[in-house]
């Protein structure tokens, strides 16, 4: 079958990293796992070998789910855009270990890792395939963060695990890949999560090659004194607990 340039198609192909990723995945010994854009079935089948328990797969493409349907029929498999997917499926797991991972589209990782480890039913490591690029944004810490870092590590404890050749793939894509994990964090605290506080780290990036005090020119600090010289420095520099305290003082 021909890949879909438009749905950010690339197919694994090597076996013995497949295998390899599947192993690694069930160790985690999950009660379900989701994945994300199963494709032609390659990891799922390599999944089954080993682990018994139950698997949702979510797949956009019609044409691949008639197609693991026809050679997968245990299992259940959504034919549905996973940013459009409203989780209702998970609520029989919600009090289960839930493990979500995937083969990504490069094009639309962010917004599923993001909508993932957001959510409620992110409670245990969970793994992805992306754009190697991106994957080092992700793991960047201070000095060199940046705004997915931090964003992500209000959730997210996470790491990088190996990258992988664009040979693994079919189409071969023209960029590497890194198999990367998101660990979730005990005890979030709410203000952290709240729209007025991600807005604040926003805008803190506004431009990044400027001080954060330049990138906030229109907000007023109380005891400005306390916070003067994260103010004075670039938003990489700032690790989130620098973001935390600098919106704890905004009048």
């Amino acid at each position: 079958m021909k890949s879909k340039k438009s749905l950010g198609q690339n197919f694994f192909v090597n076996k013995n990293l497949c295998n390899q990723i599947a192993e690694i995945i069930v160790k985690e010994d999950p009660d379900v796992i989701v994945e994300i854009g199963p494709g032609k079935g390659t990891f799922t089948s390599s999944v089954r070998e080993i682990y018994k328990k139950e698997m949702i797969l979510i797949e956009k493409d019609d044409f691949l789910t008639k197609e693991l349907r026809m050679f997968m029929p245990d299992l259940k498999i959504l034919n549905i855009d996973f940013l459009d997917w409203d989780f209702i499926e998970l609520e029989k797991y919600k009090d289960n270990k839930i493990l979500f991972w995937g083969s990504l589209p490069y094009n639309v990782s962010k917004p599923i890792i993001r909508k993932i480890v957001s959510s409620k039913y992110f409670l245990s490591t969970s793994y992805f395939i992306i754009q190697k690029e991106v994957a080092e944004k992700y793991i960047s810490k201070d000095p060199n963060n940046n705004l997915l870092s931090i964003q992500t590590s209000i959730y997210a404890s996470t790491k990088k695990l190996f990258d992988i050749s664009p040979n693994s793939f079919n189409p071969k894509p023209k960029v590497n890949s890194s198999f990367i994990s998101f660990t979730p964090k005990d005890g979030i605290s709410e203000n952290l999560k709240d729209e007025k506080f991600l807005n604040f780290l926003q805008n803190s990036f506004r431009q990044p090659r400027k001080t954060v005090r330049n990138n906030l020119h229109d907000i007023t600090f109380k005891n400005e004194s306390i916070v003067e010289e994260l103010l004075n420095k670039r938003p990489q520099h700032l690790s989130l607990d620098d973001y935390s305290l600098l919106f704890s003082k905004v009048i």
